[in-house]
């Protein structure tokens, strides 16, 4: 049960009403979406920051996606874990490789350019003291400076929305696979 009183969308302007719809087709529940459905405001420019960079940044959206389950796994967040979007797929992404991230580093299904990425959005959920220079230089190698910038982004508001979900207990209901236990994501980031 939420934290904080999920509203109906008789409760909503309309607009709010029109995401709350989207978010079904989407993903198949709205709880998350009720509960932040309080501030309309802060949502819809919260929308206008994460649509644009999920969807038209320069990074490709298997990568995005990639990034955002393993952030999502250690994490923990059922909202993320369950959430599918075709594009990604579309552009290569699969249950294998989702399932594969806590041991990226090692697999056969990732390039350097996506093990990078993984390991940075693992390191910085699990602990951002811990990306360093080394992790830079990584970085640099597979990634423009536009990118990174981007990637950064991303994972930023992976790792704050998904606790901020957490928090609030306002996790989706449908759609969730098991979460990978945080210890075999800090083994693979080791």
């Amino acid at each position: 049960m939420a934290r904080i009183r999920l509203l109906e969308k008789d409760e909503m302007d309309p607009e709010m009403a029109g995401m709350v719809d989207h978010m079904a087709e989407l993903v198949g529940d709205t709880t998350a979406l009720r509960a932040i459905a309080h501030r309309p405001d802060i949502v819809k420019s919260f929308g206008a920051f994460y649509w644009p960079l999920q969807m038209d940044g320069l990074l490709s959206r298997k990568l995005v996606e990639l990034v955002r389950f393993a952030v999502a796994q250690v994490n923990q967040c059922p909202n993320c874990l369950g959430s599918r979007y075709q594009d990604s797929f579309d552009e290569g992404l699969t249950e294998e490789m989702i399932a594969a991230l806590p041991n990226a580093e090692t697999s056969p299904l990732f390039d350097e350019r996506e093990r990078a990425a993984i390991a940075f959005g693992q390191q910085m959920a699990f602990d951002h003291f811990g990306v360093d220079d080394t992790m830079f230089a990584r970085l640099h190698r597979s990634f423009s400076e536009k990118e990174l910038v981007e990637l950064c982004f991303d994972v930023a508001q992976f790792v704050g929305i998904g606790r901020m979900f957490a928090v609030l207990d306002a996790t989706n209901t449908a759609c969730q696979i098991p979460a990978v236990a945080t210890r075999a994501t800090a083994e693979a980031a080791e």
